[in-house]
């Protein structure tokens, strides 16, 4: 039966037991998003009639319920009764439905009541028995005031206001997308002409920009498009030394009233000089020109950028005239601005006795330069599997002689199709060169071979995820565009010999580490500086190339892999071994639609399927090696250090300084443009982290891969072999209804087991052997940052960011002796992995460790013989390592000169609280988070249980049943991960997933009370917090009260800056979605425009919800950001060794006690600063002026706003009386 809409967009009755096709369940659910689409003045009623199975008379939610019911939650809304049928009214007939309805109790007041959520009383009514009814949606924001009768004129008035200020709005938004439109077009535009003249097809694209410039300034009625893409042209030009066309294309730009600069002379003095003739009186004239547009010949070296041969070129042209010209010296010890390095700018303040041994020899640069740049330029490194086998049976090789021989068809297949697209293109591009779609260029520059080959590395990798991997095309379609441009990218970078000059300053730079005069002078930043600044010839190696517009990404990948659908097949009888003469041939991949929510919008996505009988063919065969990015994979020497936004960490491959998605790219400009001096700190922070060695840690790595290639254990985090789970039922004909429901039910449940199996395994895997190709190794991580100033290494699969097992795999490759404390640091060490003593001081720590000695030589003598004490651990696979070290330690002659790798961890106490407290000066928020010193440490989590359990208590003796069954079960585990998060913006939700998740742990806790006791707990957890730190929640409140404002009434993101410098910006914005001029091919035939989804350019209104919900945890995370990269530069000027995992630090057990003290004079030093004070003097600078009166099409006067929004602003919390030189005394501030 279908759905009935009536013009007021009521849902009057939906029936899912009749809807069993997917095509009406998606309509509904579209229709519901369609009508969603709520307002204060519109209501939208939806019936409710869940399936009512015969068990037991039990209610039962379909999917489209709760789909429905995340709908909601999403958009804020919530259902109200309009009316309630009770329980006896199921069975009545359709029409007597709607009849003598009776209204039980207010919907509302029984969910606030009951203490659970709407959903949940609707999927488990307990005594007032709700199950069906219609319920009106809405908006649960504060009701507005009642506004006063008006006049029939007065109404008429503000009708007409109401309609010019909707079109007003209207007209914004159009704006919006016309913007974000332009700024897409131009970049496509640059795009697009500087591959086209690297193609060496100049004079079309003159042509061409010509006309397109004209469309644009048309289409979009502006004046000029900036002098970037007239320089593309002169470049061109310059290479073929036509000075006729590089005096065309001035005229061009004075015709259009653009201003030549500097960069265009650099063009044309590069085209004098690739003439055969040269003219003296036209270089006089050039330079004349210049003079005439105050332009200086003398500053060309020091502002502009250089490719392959220019700047000789360049210098060559200006001494036929008489200028000689020079780079100035930079001022490479450029002093620390801010003021919390004011002494790092005395450079033998807190300098260290000892530097450290940064892993490598001086007859190692060579080879590890090299090796490096070599991996980087092929873009691709094959690995040896931890899963390939040693013997390779019969029935192995025969499945690897038939993938080889698929494989070698597919190459030929692809190669062919490749070069017969290129050829039409070619043929295609000819004849119309100014076709907008046109991706000829782009493939033109790219060889055959390299994208076969990235072709039959997708095929691979696609079976190899398994059958149950089905990814969204466009996804794929724009990774496998983004390969080939990386590709493009290096090609360019070897054609302008800047591959060459990066390796030979980069030797030179490796000679910094192993010089104590050197790292004692300069920073790694400084240093490279110098550098370049003595390899002043030859090209520029900081020039950013322009990434291709998405559009081309997508249509690229998209023809690539229209070439698989069609080509990549098999013979099913091979792969099923059956004993036939026929062949039958299967296509491996198939597309494929499914339903959900994308982006918070519930419509229909096109996947990429793998054939499972693809999947087994690879499976059988058993291949022992895997295939990654080398920007995947870390480093076989220290990384390029961080000098400007774009220019850091991998030696040629590009890294992002800060983590955005790749379609922001108007907030990669902005970084772009914040001056070096401001983000120094940042830069150097990086480095200081990036430049730390690593190893591995052998004897675990091989316990590991033994356990993993037993086919895991779960108890130890070492994921079970999706292959070993049992198969899935078969649903067959002779089965009834009802056994054929439960077969496609079980078989459902074990699709998706096997799914989470295959990816938790592949992951394993892959980190693996990584670990096991550079076990003999030393390597790096180069780093980068979040928007908050976060740091992360950018290899993603293997990193000391990783879980428990990957971290336990890995050693600084720098070792310290003991010294005289360092054997007690590695016993607390161990005894904090456990989880046992929380709460008891490192006197009571260090004495367990002791009575345990026995059980740690067990542990790592024999780690699964012996009594296996070490898997009893929080954190198993550490702890082992940690054994084995400490026994080494204790068997040395001597332990305090046994030289000791592991790095020993010291961790905040709920740091964001411990934030929080200092700013607030949060004299009981300080005890309870270790900033104030106390005899044994304070336990938050521990806190909060006994707080949440007290009340617990008090509601129990009340009679509230929850509270009753809840008796005993109130533990630190339970609440733990929710208050660890609430201070960094956990929605009531999420708390309550968190909690229900640790409550489904607990196997006495009845399983009818797991809803309401989340719910119940996560309520009681947020009080209980609110209570222990007031600070926390007044200054939370300001900061969510400031984003609200200052979104709704400027129409800007919040922004501010840190007190490290570092501009934070939060990219949450309102989509919009553009298209572009590109096709691709959506199946065998049909064509789709390509769309262009952008969150990020600055011209989007912000999503308001999210920029008011992110701002006090993204400020809290940007502080702690700060305090580590404080801790990081100091420990570096002290010449030791250190790391973090956000707020965890770690160094040598030998220095423990040295990080210690930096860490808490850099947080007193850090909280010192008026934080609150200089953020709300921000706050007013930049927003107090700026209203908007038409955000959101709120009837806003705009003094009355600013006045609002200046009083919020400008009232800071109130601090209380906590002294911070407290926390120097603090023993468990971090420990």
């Amino acid at each position: 039966m279908k759905s009935l809409y009536d013009s007021k967009a009521t849902i009057k009755f939906c029936y899912f037991k009749s809807w069993k096709c997917c095509r009406y369940r998606y309509k509904f659910c579209g229709n519901v998003e369609k009508k969603a689409q709520f307002s204060t003045a519109q209501k939208t009623k939806i019936a409710l009639e869940p399936e009512i199975s015969k068990k037991k008379n039990k209610v039962e939610f379909k999917k489209e319920y709760k789909e429905l019911f995340k709908l909601l939650e999403a958009r804020e809304c919530s259902l109200v009764n309009k009316t309630i049928l009770d329980r006896t009214k199921v069975c009545e007939n359709v029409s007597d439905r709607t009849k003598n309805f009776k209204i039980s109790e207010n919907f509302t007041d029984l969910c606030n009541k009951e203490n659970i959520s709407q959903s949940e009383l609707l999927e488990k009514p307990k005594n007032h028995e709700i199950t069906e009814g219609i319920y009106t949606v809405k908006f649960t924001k504060p009701k507005k005031k009642k506004a006063k009768k008006d006049s029939p004129d007065s109404n008429e008035e503000n009708a007409k206001k109401l309609k010019s200020k909707k079109k007003k709005l209207s007209l914004k938004q159009e704006n919006i997308k016309q913007v974000t439109k332009y700024s897409y077009d131009v970049h496509a535009l640059k795009s697009y002409v500087e591959i086209s003249i690297n193609a060496n097809e100049v004079e079309k694209t003159q042509i061409y920009l010509r006309k397109k410039m004209m469309s644009l300034k048309k289409k979009y009625k502006i004046e000029t498009l900036g002098v970037d893409l007239y320089n593309l042209l002169i470049s061109g030009w310059a290479k073929k030394g036509r000075l006729d066309k590089i005096k065309e294309v001035f005229s061009f730009m004075e015709e259009d009233q653009v201003s030549p600069n500097l960069q265009s002379y650099v063009g044309y003095l590069e085209g004098i000089s690739n003439c055969k003739l040269k003219d003296i009186n036209q270089m006089q004239q050039v330079i004349m020109d210049m003079k005439k547009k105050n332009l200086c010949p003398e500053d060309i070296l020091k502002k502009c950028v250089f490719k392959g041969d220019q700047r000789e070129k360049v210098i060559e042209v200006l001494g036929f005239v008489g200028i000689d010209v020079f780079s100035d010296p930079i001022e490479i010890g450029d002093a620390y601005s801010c003021q919390l390095l004011q002494k790092l700018n005395v450079k033998s303040f807190g300098r260290g006795e000892s530097f450290p041994n940064f892993g490598f020899q001086e007859k190692d640069i060579d080879s590890i330069s090299s090796s490096q740049l070599e991996m980087e330029s092929r873009f691709h490194l094959r690995i040896k599997s931890v899963d390939a086998v040693n013997k390779v049976c019969g029935t192995i090789q025969k499945s690897r002689a038939y993938l080889e021989k698929c494989e070698n068809v597919w190459r030929e297949e692809f190669t062919k199709s490749i070069n017969k697209f290129k050829i039409e293109e070619k043929g295609s591009h000819a004849q119309n060169f100014y076709r907008e779609d046109s991706i000829y260029p782009y493939i033109s520059v790219i060889d055959t071979n390299i994208l076969v080959n990235l072709m039959l590395q997708q095929v691979k990798a696609l079976a190899e995820m398994g059958e149950f991997y089905n990814p969204n095309e466009k996804f794929i379609f724009k990774e496998l565009g983004i390969k080939i441009m990386n590709h493009y990218f290096i090609w360019l970078n070897k054609t302008n010999k800047i591959t060459d000059k990066v390796l030979l300053i980069y030797k030179e730079y490796l000679q910094y580490f192993l010089d104590k005069k050197l790292l004692a002078k300069y920073t790694p930043r400084e240093y490279w500086e110098y550098l370049k600044q003595q390899n002043s010839k030859g090209p520029t190696i900081d020039i950013a190339f322009t990434p291709w517009p998405h559009g081309v990404l997508v249509k690229i990948g998209s023809k690539l892999y229209s070439i698989m659908l069609q080509k990549v097949t098999f013979d099913e009888n091979q792969v099923k071994k059956k004993k036939s003469n026929k062949s039958f041939l299967t296509p491996g991949f198939y597309l494929h639609c499914e339903s959900g929510f994308i982006d918070g919008e519930f419509r229909l996505s096109r996947n990429i399927g793998t054939h499972s009988l693809l999947c087994k063919l690879y499976r059988d065969a058993k291949l022992d090696y895997l295939e990654f990015d080398a920007t995947l994979i870390p480093m076989l020497s220290p990384p390029k250090p961080w000098v400007k936004y774009d220019s850091g960490g991998f030696l040629i491959a590009s890294t992002p300084f800060i983590r955005f998605n790749e379609n922001a790219i108007h907030l990669n400009a902005f970084y772009s443009q914040v001056p070096p001096k401001n983000i120094n700190p940042c830069f150097d922070s990086l480095n200081s982290l990036s430049i730390c060695p690593w190893t591995i840690n052998k004897p675990v790595l091989d316990l590991i891969i033994d356990v993993f290639r037993k086919g895991g254990e779960e108890i130890l985090d070492v994921p079970l072999n999706p292959n070993t789970l049992p198969p899935a039922p078969k649903v067959l004909s002779s089965m009834t209804q009802q056994e054929r429901i439960i077969a496609r039910g079980k078989k459902q449940e074990i699709r998706k087991k096997k799914c989470e199996a295959s990816s938790l395994w592949y992951d394993c895997l892959y980190k693996l052997s990584i670990a096991n190709h550079f076990r003999d190794e030393v390597f790096w991580f180069p780093h980068n940052l979040d928007f908050r100033g976060r740091t992360y290494p950018t290899p993603p699969h293997f990193n000391h960011l990783g879980s428990d097992l990957i971290r336990s795999i890995l050693l600084f490759a720098e070792g310290q002796p003991l010294g005289k404390n360092g054997l007690d640091w590695l016993k607390i060490q161990l005894i904090n992995l456990t989880g046992l003593k929380k709460r008891d001081p490192h006197s009571v720590r260090l004495e367990f460790a002791n009575e345990m000695i026995p059980e740690i030589f067990d542990s790592a003598d024999r780690p699964f013989e012996g009594n296996q004490w070490w898997k009893k651990s929080d954190k198993p696979w550490q702890t082992l390592s940690c054994c084995m070290e400490l026994a080494n330690a204790l068997r040395h002659p001597n332990p305090e000169e046994y030289v000791s790798h592991l790095p020993v961890h010291q961790d905040g106490s709920c740091n964001g609280l411990q934030h929080y407290a200092a700013l607030g000066r949060d004299e009981l928020g300080a005890k309870e988070v270790n900033l104030h010193p106390s005899s044994a440490p304070q336990d938050v989590y521990s806190g909060v249980s006994l707080l949440v359990e007290r009340e617990r208590q008090k509601d129990a003796d009340e009679g509230v049943e929850i509270a009753q069954a809840l008796k005993g079960f109130i533990t630190r585990k339970v609440v733990k991960q929710t208050v660890m998060t609430y201070v960094y913006g956990v929605t009531k939700y999420g708390a309550t997933q968190q909690i229900l998740k640790q409550i489904k742990d607990i196997p006495e806790f009845p399983k009818k009370y797991h809803q309401q006791a989340s719910h119940y707990i996560m309520h009681k957890i947020f009080q209980s917090i609110k209570e222990m730190f007031t600070a926390t929640q007044e200054i939370q409140d300001w900061l969510t009260d400031c984003a609200e404002h200052i979104t709704r009434v400027s129409g800007e993101p919040l922004e501010w800056v840190t007190p490290l410098g570092l501009p934070v910006i939060q990219p949450y914005k309102k989509k919009t979605v553009i298209t572009s001029n590109y096709k691709y091919n959506t199946d065998f035939g049909s064509k789709s425009l390509v769309t262009y989804s952008s969150y990020f350019e600055p011209y989007q209104s912000p999503n308001i919800r999210r920029q008011k919900n992110g701002s006090a945890p993204n400020f809290i995370h940007s502080l702690d950001a700060c305090h580590m990269m404080l801790t990081s530069l100091f420990c570096q000027r002290k010449g030791i060794t250190f790391v973090s995992v956000h707020d965890c630090y770690w160094t040598h057990a030998s220095h423990v006690e040295i990080m210690n003290k930096i860490c808490r004079e850099q947080f007193i030093s850090l909280h010192k600063e008026p934080i609150l004070e200089d953020l709300s003097a921000f706050f007013l600078d930049k927003y107090a002026q700026v209203v908007d009166m038409h955000v959101q099409g709120k009837k806003s006067k705009p003094l009355a706003a600013e006045k609002k929004l200046r009083d919020i602003l400008g009232t800071v919390p109130k601090k209380g009386t906590f002294n911070l030189e407290k926390v120097l005394e603090s023993e468990y501030f971090f420990s």
